[in-house]
């Protein structure tokens, strides 16, 4: 691949993750209640599930996803469904979230956080068949039967996804000495639920067309 090869890719990947999705609404509720660092502690569990999920459509599941038009839509219908329990969660955590004048105070664990924010990763199976379009544009017909020629674009957009989303939790910090208040933690954990679940419905209605 060429260097200009790798700077288009960079450019669609940015654009891809740069818009605002269910895992950067997580991440963003992650850096307000918990701070940036943890929150960016907490966005490896997005990236290893979208760098599974690169794999994934390197084996052949983003085919089988096109090929079986039921097991995508029950896939896409458990996502949906998931992301509803998740903005659930979120309401019924504003109520018991209490901001110190110094630093936010830690409802969930780190590990339960992590494990979240994994499944935010997986819970949109359109993701595969994004990955099986795209990867192939990248890699000559000589490479495409090499896994391994596709490992630096999966690295690399990885890498993009994890710069832009600290990007996304350092601007939350601006926002701390806004909202560090119990009542503006409340309505943030609120806002975060109310939009993790409107996520959820769009998801579940496309998971029928």
């Amino acid at each position: 691949m060429l260097l200009t090869d790798y700077l288009l890719f960079a450019m669609i990947a940015a654009m891809q993750v740069g818009s605002p999705g269910p895992s950067t609404i997580f991440l963003v509720n992650n850096a307000l209640v918990h701070g940036p660092s943890r929150a960016i502690l907490i966005l490896t569990g997005d990236l290893v599930a979208i760098a599974g999920l690169a794999a994934c459509s390197l084996l052949g599941v983003g085919a089988l996803l096109e090929a079986n038009p039921t097991v995508f839509m029950a896939v896409k219908v458990a996502g949906a469904v998931y992301l509803l329990w998740l903005g659930m969660q979120q309401f019924r955590l504003a109520q018991r979230v209490r901001i110190s004048s110094d630093q936010p105070t830690t409802l969930q664990s780190i590990p339960v956080l992590w494990r979240q924010s994994f499944m935010v990763g997986l819970s949109n199976p359109k993701a595969i068949l994004f990955f099986s379009s795209l990867l192939p544009q990248f890699v000559s017909a000589q490479q495409d039967s090499h896994i391994s020629a596709f490992l630096p674009l999966i690295l690399l957009f990885v890498f993009i996804k994890l710069i832009v989303s600290s990007a996304y939790a350092l601007a939350a910090r601006t926002m701390i000495a806004k909202v560090a208040t119990p009542g503006a933690a409340v309505w943030g954990k609120r806002a975060a639920g109310g939009v993790l679940m409107l996520f959820s419905i769009f998801m579940g209605i496309s998971a029928f067309y």
